[in-house]
C-alpha cells in the first residue's frame, strides 16, 4: 500500500482549523512570544497569520512548489516575508537540530499518524514545546462500521476516538493536553466546499476518487458522523517529570 500522507485535498479547499481563535489559544497555552521558533508542516494562511500575531520566526515545510510561491507571495505582502524560512520538500525528507523550535504544527493537513510525528517531531522541540496536528478521528457511541472500514483501508490502521488519538502521544514523550474535533454541520458545510472544488480539477486521478468515496460515505450516514476531523495539542514531556498538579498551560 502507498503511502497515504499527506491526505489529499484540492489546494483550493478551504484548510481546517484555521480560525483565529483557536490559533491563539494554541499560542496562549505554548506561552509563544516574539522570540519563539515555529515550524509548520505544510504551510497555511493560518500558520502566516500566528506568525504575523506573534511577530515571531517561522520555518514552512511545503512540498508543493506552487502551494509554497502563493504563501510566500502571502508572507511578503503581511510583511512577515523576513520571519519565514521556507523548506519546499516532502516532510521525510527532512531533519532539523535537536531543540529547534518551541512550537510545531499541522493545522487542517494530516501530514502523518500522530504517534509517528510525534516520535519524529520530538527531537526537534526544545522542552515544554507543543506539538499540535490534525487527524481523523471516529465519532459517536456507535460509529458506522463501513466508515471506519473506509478509513482503516485508505490509511492502512484503524481510527479511534478523539481521546485515544491525543493518548496516543503519550508514549512518544509528550503530555496530552487538548483535543478538539469538527461537529456533524461543520462536516456538512466542509464536505459541500470540497465538492465545489472537487468539480474544477482536470482529471479524476485515484486520489480525487478517495475524496469522493470518503464524502459518499459521510452522506450515507443521513447527517450522523462516525468519522472527522480532529486538532491535538500535547507538550513535550521530559523523562521523570511528574505530572503537573492542575492543566495550567504547563
Amino acid at each position: 500500500m502507498a503511502d497515504p500522507f499527506p491526505l489529499y485535498l484540492p489546494a483550493e479547499a478551504r484548510r481546517l482549523f484555521q480560525s483565529e481563535s483557536l490559533l491563539r489559544r494554541f499560542a496562549q497555552a505554548a506561552h509563544f512570544t516574539g522570540s519563539s521558533r515555529l515550524l509548520e508542516l505544510h504551510g497555511s494562511l493560518g500558520g502566516l497569520a500566528l506568525a504575523r500575531a506573534l511577530n515571531c520566526t517561522i520555518t514552512v515545510v511545503e512540498p508543493d512548489q506552487k502551494v509554497a510561491e502563493t504563501l510566500k507571495e502571502r508572507a511578503r505582502l503581511a510583511g512577515i516575508g523576513d520571519k519565514v524560512t521556507w523548506l519546499v520538500q516532502p516532510l521525510a525528507t527532512v531533519n532539523f537540530p535537536e531543540k529547534s523550535f518551541d512550537g510545531i504544527f499541522s493545522f487542517g493537513r494530516i501530514a502523518g499518524y500522530p504517534d509517528a510525528l510525534a516520535r519524529k517531531c520530538r527531537p526537534w522541540l526544545d522542552e515544554k514545546g507543543r506539538l499540535a496536528l490534525t487527524y481523523v478521528m471516529a465519532v459517536g457511541r456507535q460509529p458506522a462500521k463501513v466508515a471506519l472500514e473506509s478509513w482503516a483501508d485508505r490509511l492502512g490502521r484503524p481510527i479511534v476516538s478523539p481521546r485515544e488519538t491525543l493518548l496516543s502521544m503519550e508514549p512518544e514523550g509528550f503530555e496530552p493536553e487538548m483535543v478538539e474535533s469538527l461537529g456533524d454541520p461543520e462536516m456538512d458545510e466542509f464536505y459541500k466546499e470540497i465538492e465545489i472544488a472537487l468539480a474544477r480539477q482536470p482529471a479524476e486521478t485515484d486520489a480525487v476518487k478517495q475524496v469522493k468515496a470518503e464524502i459518499a460515505v459521510h452522506r450515507a450516514q443521513g447527517g450522523k458522523a462516525s468519522a472527522t476531523y480532529g486538532v491535538i495539542v500535547a507538550r513535550r514531556k521530559e523523562p521523570g517529570e511528574k505530572p503537573p498538579l492542575s492543566r495550567d498551560g504547563g
